[in-house]
């Protein structure tokens, strides 16, 4: 389903923002991919607009994108690839104070689980220190857990709940919950040098996302008529609030998410 109008207006605005080429051909065309794409750039922008944070769009060697040059996206379920500035690109996000605060965001990237299988995450965060690794190495697949994880539906109907157990089930599979086969416990690796980031847990560790029961939503709605003619879809954005509470903008929350 195609982006309402008024976002794929928002979408470009915030590619012309960052200096991206924001013309009809920077909106993409696969199945759910304009979607991602407008998530994708959102979190950008909020991360812009935090004190500490930072967030350049970059080529898929990871060199800046160029003024004016097209973002590209991937257009289907991919790896990280081998260093290449024709390559999908990504935002990174990089906090002015803390130099080991580092994250690469990124769209339609596969991880590996513990069985081997490999699960597309729709959005994903993931350290820059994993990423430029297994660039650098000819390219490959994370292995662990992603820092955060969005699934994107395009729908009209309500989902089903088979689509949750489903999410429910590959984050299972995703968490490392076993020692990697080489290394110490950690939360996500990759196995073309054995580097390691973060640290494994046998307790759920108070969150304000996770442990709280909170859910993200991010959809859209019609508007409310006012005559008999079509009026314009407006979006309707609420996540990472918990649930039974009020809705914070989106903004907020994705400010909640790099604060």
């Amino acid at each position: 389903m195609a982006l309402p109008p008024a976002v794929e207006t928002d979408l470009r605005t915030i590619l012309r923002n960052f200096r991206a080429a924001s013309g009809p051909p920077s909106v993409p065309g696969g199945t759910g991919k304009a979607l991602e794409a407008w998530l994708l750039m959102k979190l950008a922008e909020a991360a812009t607009e935090m004190p500490d944070w930072s967030a350049t769009l970059c080529q898929g060697d990871g060199s800046p994108l160029p003024s004016g040059a097209p973002f590209l996206l991937p257009d289907q379920r991919s790896r990280i690839p081998a260093s290449n500035p024709a390559a999908p690109g990504f935002v990174l996000l990089e906090h002015y104070r803390d130099t080991n605060l580092r994250f690469e965001l990124r769209g339609s990237l596969q991880w590996r689980g513990r069985s081997g299988a490999l699960h597309e995450c729709d959005i994903s965060l993931i350290p820059a220190a994993i990423a430029e690794v297994i660039r650098a190495s000819g390219g490959g697949y994370p292995h662990g857990l992603p820092i955060a994880a969005i699934e994107c539906k395009d729908k009209t109907t309500s989902g089903t709940l088979d689509e949750t157990r489903q999410t429910l089930a590959r984050l299972f599979d995703l968490a490392l919950v076993t020692r990697p086969p080489q290394g110490w416990s950690c939360r996500i690796f990759e196995t073309n040098t054995s580097t390691q980031w973060g640290r494994s847990s046998s307790t759920c560790r108070s969150s304000r996302v996770v442990c709280s029961g909170s859910l993200g939503l991010v959809g859209f709605r019609p508007a409310r008529k006012r005559s008999q003619t079509t009026t314009p879809f407006r979006p309707i954005t609420r996540s990472m609030t918990p649930l039974g509470s009020r809705s914070a903008s989106f903004n907020q929350a994705s400010k909640q998410c790099w604060g």
